[in-house]
């Protein structure tokens, strides 16, 4: 009869958490799969844990961070954290600042009756049945400080050998998060400065000039109208908080129908719809249509100074989406001849005195939904070109 296997020791399921977490974890592929896997083994190790919190900040122009909270048979939940946490009480009146600003580890014994009541989350916990709490600095190579706590709701908390095992974990934690933020504050960045799906081809490795490809897309271009009059008469600052309050009506209904915004252009905005099999271009010019009408709709209903109007163009064809630039500096753009028709466009409205056009290319696919207005000749253009409005939504 074979010999029963050695039962594995605590030490040695601790050596191979740490070990497991060295060699990044693999193959959890996400920090979620990373954080169900680290608890997992430390409550298999005997490690009186019931609750563990990562808080992570993020370079996010409108989130604070992002926090992973893991209970005990109930997994992982996250949560974005918006900027303006940072002035809020549940906030300012727990641990995390503290632990950040001092760089060391604050644990509060919640049976022990002298345990101080100096934050919301002493008390929050004991009425949840924790029995001990654990917050401790996540150092990054760079000095940059995160926070993650853990939490016990055994009979006396944790023991000294928890205690010692959490605090070895925690440097290897620290590489791990490290490496998460990175990928994470890269995506969030490109996504921010050159929008979301040309982020994502230079995550993938297309950094070299001439990096792209040929795609067919809905172009649009935004422009305000009498920026350029009005920027001769009020300060700068008022001048950026204009633009601000602008495009915050007109970006967000592009990317609520699939569009992405490419480049910020002064007082205006090139964005693109991409097509394919599925969203065919019909699909993409209705997008781009409904996203002018929502965008003019919450301009018109905003409530700030100085507001202006906007004329928009929009033209489907097919460009180099890709890599342009000189030295060590590129931009991950859209050019041809089809972006330079939208662009000109724009020009036609005004000419036309009309806000909202269409080029006769795009008016083919929609003609109940736009009326021709005149023919105008464009630079670079031979031919003169049939320019359609919008029609006015029936109601």
């Amino acid at each position: 009869m074979p010999t029963p296997p050695e039962p594995i020791s605590k030490h040695d399921k601790i050596d191979a958490l740490i070990e497991w977490m060295v060699d990044g974890a693999r193959p959890a592929g996400n920090a979620v799969d990373i954080i169900e896997g680290i608890c997992t083994r430390l409550l298999d190790a005997g490690v009186a844990i019931d609750r563990f919190g990562l808080f992570i900040w993020t370079l996010h122009p409108n989130l604070m961070g992002r926090r992973f909270l893991w209970k005990a048979g109930a997994g992982v939940d996250r949560v974005d954290a918006p900027s303006q946490l940072f002035t809020e009480a549940i906030y300012t009146d727990n641990p995390l600042p503290h632990v950040i600003e001092r760089q060391q580890s604050i644990r509060r014994h919640l049976e022990d009756p002298n345990c101080p009541e100096d934050y919301i989350i002493v008390g929050e916990l004991r009425e949840q049945g924790f029995t001990d709490y654990l917050a401790q600095p996540l150092i990054y190579l760079n000095g940059d400080t995160h926070v993650c706590t853990w939490s016990s709701a055994t009979p006396g908390g944790f023991s000294e050998s928890d205690l010692a095992i959490l605090n070895r974990v925690r440097g290897p934690l620290a590489r791990l998060t490290e490496t998460y933020m990175l990928r994470l504050d890269a995506t969030y960045l490109l996504s921010t400065y050159v929008g979301r799906n040309s982020g994502a081809h230079i995550l993938d490795g297309k950094i070299h000039r001439g990096d792209g490809s040929k795609i067919e897309a809905v172009i649009l271009f935004a422009d305000l109208k009498g920026f350029t009059r009005l920027s001769n008469s009020v300060s700068g600052d008022t001048l950026v908080r204009l633009l601000n309050d602008t495009f915050d009506c007109l970006v967000p209904s592009v990317m609520d129908h699939g569009g992405e915004l490419l480049k910020f252009m002064g007082d205006g905005f090139f964005a693109i719809f991409p097509t394919s099999t599925d969203l065919p271009p019909k699909v993409q010019i209705q997008a781009a249509i409904a996203a002018v009408r929502e965008g003019v709709a919450s301009l018109a209903e905003a409530d700030f100074q100085h507001k202006l109007g906007v004329r928009t163009a929009i033209h489907h064809g097919r460009f180099h989406y890709g890599n342009v630039g000189g030295g060590d500096r590129l931009d991950f753009t859209a050019i041809g001849p089809d972006v330079n028709l939208a662009a000109r466009l724009v020009a036609a409205a005004t000419d036309l005195d009309c806000d909202h056009v269409l080029s006769d290319t795009a008016a083919a696919f929609l003609p109940k939904l736009c009326e021709p207005v005149g023919t105008v000749s464009l630079k670079g253009f031979g031919e003169d070109q049939t320019v359609w409005q919008m029609s006015t939504p029936q109601t």
